[in-house]
């Protein structure tokens, strides 16, 4: 599986290759590498991803070195990977605080040393400060990240280690986890609880707390952070921080986001200037969790970690910004329409909108055998805001009524039905004109225009069993001059056919045919009344 993830990271990334040594050495390297610079490598057990592999490219890392799943690369697929890339500038190599990775690592270091005469340097991280162990994790990605910079402005070996060095001791990381890995599930954090500090291996945290909403972890988390500055005897950063946000596998990307900015109102947000993250950056396969790295903020350091990358997993680093909500720039359909009067329209709306307040339970009932029992209630709810906005409506302007409809029912009505309405009075309104005669001259027209805008939206046609199946007999009644009687006929004719009917559209696909067969669709039955209203 491991091999197969690394092939598929190199078939997706630019300039990625591998060594040709699979089980035992699982190296990817740059292919775009010349060896006339500082080689950057890092390596660990498998199962964090994307580190390492995704950290490889074009001022980051060199090469990256694969061990099995939480299990340290061997020493020789270490030094395979030293001598793949390694040229007379010498060669840093990242060591993760782990015993497994100490030893290989350093062992591999050496031999490369004396078997071919490589000049090769190692440091070793240990950001985390939820325990005395001191174990390397997401902030060891600082380091990666300033030494491929470096490398690439051709500064030394020296002068890179130094660097590396000096973000290793400034470096703090801490995480709170809410549940172990899969492959750990004999362990178990237990229900309603996180721990603070649990290991990217399934390692001891320090505590377990109960869970708690996202300000309050982000606060736990901070808070850690300060208290683990602390013990080491590091001053507070002067200048503000480069924060590092890094989802441990198994959080939502929506849950990121909220933590995100959870942190940027907090009191500590001021302090933070850069941000790396919300992202999957160094993972424990599918952990539910979150960690976060602070390092102190400079200019020269922020230079640094926002240089450009080629590296697959690396996210941009930004200045984080909150800029003023711009004002809503869609008017209220109310703006700048003159309310005006019409009796005529005025008593037709009154009688439609009661009929349908009337038919609530009625219709509502009905949906019940064939939806979700809400069909009257959307209905009267409309209804009701129509009747509640009356006095400020265009009545004697037929276009600007139709838009306000539109307006009304898209904003109170919900559901599909809602929307599609809410088409169906735009579509009408763009047939229509301002003059009161405009629904004796186009009404029937635009009633037809609206509803092929409907059935462009929304898919469904004639006989597919939704209101359309009234709606569309009642128009072509009306475009044959059969008035609104013959229309009030046509509709309750059509809603009455839908008993028969298969559904073709809507929530009645999920329905089985048994429990249909006889009973009308709501939305048909709807529009038959709004019809018979009319009359």
């Amino acid at each position: 599986m491991i091999q197969d993830c690394i092939d598929g990271l190199i078939w997706s990334t630019p300039n990625l290759g591998r060594l040709d040594g699979y089980p035992d050495v699982k190296v990817v390297y740059r292919t775009d590498w010349n060896k006339d610079k500082v080689a950057v490598l890092c390596g660990g057990g498998a199962g964090h991803e994307p580190m390492h592999g995704g950290f490889v490219g074009r001022g980051m890392l060199t090469a990256a070195i694969s061990g099995e799943t939480f299990a340290s690369p061997s020493i020789d697929a270490v030094l395979a990977a030293i001598v793949q890339v390694t040229g007379p500038k010498g060669c840093l190599l990242i060591i993760k605080n782990y015993t497994g990775d100490r030893l290989n690592f350093s062992l591999a270091a050496q031999r490369a040393r004396s078997i071919y005469g490589l000049e090769v340097e190692t440091v070793i991280t240990k950001d985390d400060v939820a325990t005395t162990a001191e174990r390397g994790i997401a902030g060891t990605l600082f380091v990666h990240k300033v030494a491929g910079a470096m490398s690439e402005e051709g500064k030394s070996l020296s002068e890179i280690k130094a660097k590396a060095e000096e973000i290793i001791t400034q470096t703090v990381s801490l995480g709170v986890s809410f549940s172990v890995v899969r492959r750990l599930k004999a362990e178990s954090i237990g229900l309603g609880k996180m721990e603070v500090g649990l290991g990217i291996h399934g390692e001891p945290g320090a505590r377990t707390e109960s869970r708690a909403e996202a300000n309050k972890v982000m606060e736990v988390l901070l808070e850690g952070l300060e208290a683990g500055r602390a013990a080491r005897q590091l001053p507070a950063p002067e200048d503000g921080v480069i924060c590092l946000v890094n989802n441990l596998g198994g959080v939502p990307p929506q849950e990121m986001c909220i933590l995100v900015a959870d942190l940027m109102r907090s009191k500590w947000g001021p302090s933070v200037k850069l941000l790396i993250g919300p992202g999957l950056l160094c993972t424990s396969l599918d952990m539910n969790g979150v960690s976060i790295s602070l390092l102190p903020w400079s200019a020269a350091m922020a230079k640094l970690i926002q240089e450009p990358t080629a590296a697959a997993a690396w996210p941009a680093a930004v200045v984080p910004e909150f800029p003023a909500p711009a004002a809503i720039a869609v008017r209220d359909c109310f703006e700048g329409v003159t309310p005006s009067s019409d009796e005529q329209v005025k008593t037709i709306l009154e009688k439609v909108c009661k009929a349908l307040i009337a038919a609530k339970e009625k219709l509502d009932d009905l949906d019940s055998k064939v939806g979700d029992a809400d069909c009257g209630s959307t209905m009267a709810k409309a209804a009701s805001s129509v009747l509640a906005d009356q006095e400020r409506l265009p009545l004697a302007d037929p276009k600007a009524l139709c838009g306000c409809l539109s307006d009304i029912l898209g904003r109170t009505m919900g559901g599909s039905s809602g929307v599609l309405l809410s088409i169906m009075f735009m579509g009408m309104s763009g047939a229509l004109g301002k003059e009161a005669n405009s629904w004796s001259t186009s009404g029937p027209k635009a009633f037809m225009a609206g509803l092929e805008a409907m059935m462009h939206a929304g898919g469904a046609g004639k006989g597919a069993r939704t209101m359309l199946d009234a709606l569309l007999p009642a128009a072509e009644a009306l475009l044959a001059d059969r008035g609104l009687q013959g229309a009030a006929e046509a509709a309750k004719a059509g809603a009455e056919a839908t008993k028969e009917m298969k559904p073709k559209a809507g929530r009645s696909e999920n329905v089985p045919e048994s429990v249909l067969k006889g009973n009308a669709d709501p939305g048909a039955v709807a529009a038959s009344i709004f019809f018979d209203a009319l009359t």
